[in-house]
C-alpha cells in the first residue's frame, strides 16, 4: 500500500489570510454604518460633519481593524461634558452589535475552504 501527502499549508495560509483581511474590511465597513447610525440615533447631529466624518481603516499586519473620526469635538460628544450627556456612538457601534461582527466572521473566514474530509 502507498500513502501520497500533498502539503497545501501554503495554499490554506495564503487563503485564511485573505479571508482574514476581507473580515476586517467588512467589519470596517458595518461599524462606518452602525457608527453613523448610531450618531442619528442618538440625536447627535447638528451639521452632520461628525456623522459623515466616520471612516475605518484596515491594519492587515496587526490583524485590527480602527475605526474613528477625525473631527476634533467627537471626545466631546462621545465622552460628553460637565454641561453635555455623553453619547457614546462608537461603543455602543461595538458592543450592541457584537452579533453582526461575529456573523460577519464566521461567514468569511471560512470561504474558498473545502471543508469536507476526504479519505
Amino acid at each position: 500500500m502507498s500513502v501520497k501527502f500533498t502539503d497545501n499549508s501554503q495554499q490554506v495560509k495564503a487563503q485564511f489570510e485573505n479571508n482574514l483581511n476581507k473580515a476586517l474590511e467588512m467589519m470596517g465597513v458595518k461599524n462606518q454604518e452602525l457608527s453613523t447610525k448610531e450618531i442619528t440615533d442618538m440625536r447627535a447631529v447638528d451639521t452632520g460633519r461628525l456623522r459623515a466624518s466616520m471612516t475605518y481603516q484596515v491594519d492587515a499586519p496587526n490583524k485590527q481593524v480602527i475605526v474613528g473620526t477625525n473631527v476634533s469635538y467627537a471626545p466631546y460628544v462621545h465622552e460628553g461634558t460637565h454641561r453635555m450627556a455623553s453619547r457614546p456612538f462608537l461603543k455602543n457601534s461595538i458592543l450592541n452589535y457584537r452579533e453582526d461582527y461575529k456573523e460577519i466572521i464566521q461567514k468569511t473566514l471560512g470561504e474558498g475552504f473545502d471543508l469536507k474530509t476526504k479519505i
